[in-house]
């Protein structure tokens, strides 16, 4: 005897289950929110890109100006003392500059520092600032002493501090630069 299996029409499936409904829906939400989150990323990473962006170029800048100057003069343009500015009070660029585009940190005055081995208004070898490659001797005397050097310096250490509040948070950059008297006298 054979046996035949009937299939009832009626017990055909004619749509989804809640349960495939909710597993396509999980799927579809997990797929949604990994695209936002990869959009929104590249939206803060863009805008971070672009602030250091901005920063390198304006500290390039600030470094091309410097490079302009007659090397005489770059201490008492760039240092933080307006007193002795070339020209009268408040007349040379001075230790910070602006970067349009870029907010200052909290507390701060400049986005863009310029820092020369200085203090008290004094030009100073003595100083321990290893950025600056300090303490040496700028003056050439081959002594390393605490006299101020404003006036017989022959090579000058710069660095470039740019310290901003962004899209991303807080951003910093650092360059840093050796100008000396050989170098201007052979170009």
């Amino acid at each position: 005897m054979r046996l035949v299996q009937k299939f009832n029409t009626r017990g055909k499936r004619q749509g989804f289950t809640l349960v495939e409904v909710m597993i396509a829906l999980t799927v579809v939400s997990v797929a949604v929110y990994m695209l936002s989150s990869t959009i929104t990323a590249t939206m803060v990473h863009s805008s971070a890109r672009k602030e250091r962006t901005l920063s390198v170029e304006t500290a390039m800048n600030v470094l091309e100006h410097m490079r302009a100057v007659p090397f005489e003069e770059l201490y008492v343009l760039y240092n933080d003392n307006p007193d002795d500015d070339p020209d009268g009070p408040g007349t040379a660029p001075g230790s910070t500059f602006a970067v349009p585009g870029l907010n200052p940190r909290e507390g701060a005055a400049a986005v863009g520092t310029v820092l020369l081995p200085s203090l008290d208004g004094k030009l100073r070898e003595n100083l321990n600032i290893p950025e600056l490659s300090l303490p040496r001797d700028l003056n050439g005397d081959l002594v390393i002493d605490a006299v101020d050097h404003a006036e017989d310096y022959k090579v000058l250490p710069v660095q470039i501090l740019v310290e901003w509040t962004g899209s991303s948070g807080a951003g910093h950059l650092k360059m840093s630069s050796m100008f000396s008297a050989v170098q201007k006298q052979l170009q």
